[in-house]
């Protein structure tokens, strides 16, 4: 059948997916198609994509939200780039939401997708800002 889908690659489609969102809110049908019809072997990993990229487009706002409360002074949503913000909301929706995702592979899988998707300082960034959000947020999952 060919390669393996694993959680790595089914996440790194996820945040494509929120990452495209951004431009093309209404299309979430046909992403999930494309997506399939470019990697048939992400099957077996819709139900945790769509799991995700849904829930991060229900939760939007408060992951906003809560990515704005950890930023340092002087730092506003807006100066974040398109591909951090969508690795932030991912990480944050699995840190919250996602019984089967431990904090510290969210974090890992979040700096490894800033520095293979965004600027080179963007991994430190996005590890900063979760890291506050670790330490400042009530994180109850379910």
């Amino acid at each position: 059948m060919g390669k393996k889908f694993s959680r790595h690659d089914a996440r790194k489609e996820a945040f494509k997916l929120i990452f495209e969102l951004n431009q093309h809110k209404d299309e979430l049908d046909f992403l999930f198609d494309n997506l399939l019809l470019e990697h048939p072997e992400a099957e077996s990993s819709m139900p945790y994509i769509k799991a995700v990229v849904t829930g991060s487009l229900n939760c939007y706002d408060e992951l906003i939200e809560i990515i704005s409360e950890n930023l340092a002074k002087g730092w506003t949503i807006d100066r974040i780039s398109k591909p951090s913000r969508a690795i932030l909301i991912l990480a944050i929706y699995e840190i919250k939401y996602a019984d089967d995702v431990p904090q510290k592979v969210a974090i890992n899988e979040a700096v490894e997708l800033a520095k293979e998707f965004d600027e080179p300082s963007a991994a430190a960034f996005v590890n900063g800002v979760l890291s506050g959000v670790i330490k400042n947020e009530p994180l109850s999952r379910g």
